[in-house]
């Protein structure tokens, strides 16, 4: 046998022995483990991250979330809970469930690896983007939580990041992702009071903990259905307190004029209808469904281009949001890291790192082209104001109040937004510059506090 030959059988030998080893006193599942290529690194939560993946046998790409047992402290029935609920989910429009193993120290779930972006990076790299295209996504959304809703299922985590576009085609469809704190109800109106959803998506009733069940997802679609149109958050509060008494008497919803005015009434009314603060007032999933918006109206507005306003919202946030996700993302995978021991199979798995080797450098797939727009908008100068606004005001119409990235004429900002925004960049380029305080910043280990700061960094990640 020539020497080349020989050595690399002796490697591949090598490498088939050392997977035996691995397989000792590892559960038979974990067999399925070496039907996997990993590649880099997508995501990271507190129990453990998200990896690229290729199907050695299939040949598709895939997304495995690799859990520590460590991490959950006795929730293991929350991973069986959440693998109970996507082997049974088979609908176009959420992320399919591929396979599931586990080792001696880790779960790993398999699901379809959405690879057409999220949401909103994937609108502001279109060349146009119209009311009409707008009503298509809510479209998809709503024949999902129509399908979840009706096998008595809360998703409970709404946001624009767990809502994927299926690949990079021009007409993909959008799949819901991540149903990591979903929960089946025991009765259609059984009431949760376990915490749950994303600060700045979460429900009136999901935030002050007085029960929560089908409509909390109702509510999430309307902040998200708010944002796809004009680019910026509907509400301005930055604390649980200020948040439930900025919506608590219905009428927080403002309609900016200059953001608002070639949007359709009825989506503003479909807005309205589901950002109803008293859960028992939103519609279902079923009748928004059946909403004149969407039935009929959207599709006579595709002539006007939303997309230049959308950009000053979404790009305003962009580079903070990245920025915020990075320190996240390490802060999350030191945590894990830490939690290993040498005697855990394979601890080199939980990290930053891509299959190349390089650290991944970015967390969304958009560019920001701009910071100029104020993300730090107080809500004090509309609070003020709108204990005068007539009723209706706080409903569908359109306000004369100026919206949060409001320019003149000329397309300036406002001194006082031009000085603001500029302070934002500052803060930018200040965490740029500290990049190993950054890296090295540690949140609290007290809980409370914790659940505070990621609720605060969550919104202002949003605004």
């Amino acid at each position: 046998m020539p020497l080349e030959a020989e050595s690399a059988t002796n490697a591949e030998n090598h490498q088939f022995k050392k997977f035996l080893n691995k397989l000792s006193g590892q559960p038979s599942s974990y067999a399925r483990k070496q039907n996997y290529t990993f590649g880099k690194t997508l995501g990271a939560g507190s129990f453990g991250i998200v990896r690229y993946a290729r199907d050695n046998i299939t040949d598709e790409e895939v997304a495995v979330k690799i859990i520590l047992k460590k991490a959950l402290k006795g929730n293991e029935q929350m991973v069986i809970e959440e693998l109970k609920l996507l082997q049974e989910l088979n609908h176009p429009h959420i992320v399919g469930f591929r396979d599931w193993f586990e080792s001696k120290d880790k779960f790993y779930i398999v699901t379809q690896l959405a690879t057409g972006g999220e949401l909103f990076d994937r609108i502001v790299n279109k060349g146009r983007f119209t009311e009409h295209d707008a009503s298509l996504v809510i479209v998809e959304m709503l024949e999902a939580i129509v399908y979840l809703h009706g096998k008595d299922i809360v998703h409970r985590d709404l946001k624009p990041e767990n809502v994927l576009y299926l690949n990079p085609s021009e007409d993909a469809d959008i799949v819901i992702a991540d149903f990591g704190i979903a929960k089946r109800l025991q009765t259609p109106n059984e009431k949760l009071t376990s915490s749950a959803g994303s600060f700045g998506y979460a429900a009136p009733e999901v935030i002050i903990g007085s029960g929560h069940g089908k409509p909390c997802d109702i509510w999430s679609l309307g902040v998200i259905t708010y944002t796809l149109l004009c680019g910026y958050s509907p509400f301005r509060s930055e604390n649980v307190q200020d948040f439930v008494r900025e919506v608590e008497h219905n009428n927080a919803v403002i309609f900016h004029a200059d953001y608002w005015k070639d949007v359709s009434k009825d989506a503003r009314r479909f807005i309205i209808k589901a950002l109803q603060f008293d859960p028992n007032n939103r519609p279902t999933a079923q009748q928004l469904l059946q909403d004149p918006w969407l039935v009929s109206v959207a599709a006579d507005h595709k002539e006007t281009d939303l997309l230049p306003k959308l950009k000053q919202g979404f790009d305003a946030k962009a580079k903070f949001r990245q920025a915020i996700m990075m320190v996240k993302l390490n802060n999350r995978i030191k945590k894990l890291k830490a939690i290993q021991t040498e005697l855990d199979d394979d601890p080199s798995e939980i990290n930053l790192f891509g299959d190349s080797g390089s650290l991944i450098s970015e967390v969304g797939t958009s560019t920001p082209t701009s910071a100029h727009a104020n993300p730090l908008y107080s809500w004090k100068k509309l609070s003020d104001v709108l204990s005068n606004l007539e009723a209706e005001n706080s409903k569908a119409s359109l306000s004369p109040l100026k919206s949060p990235y409001f320019k003149d004429i000329n397309g300036k900002a406002s001194t006082k937004q031009k000085l603001q925004g500029d302070a934002f960049i500052q803060l930018v380029q200040t965490a740029s510059e500290n990049r190993e305080r950054v890296e090295s910043y540690r949140e609290s280990g007290d809980e409370a506090d914790k659940k505070t700061k990621e609720a605060t960094e969550e919104k202002k990640s949003n605004v």
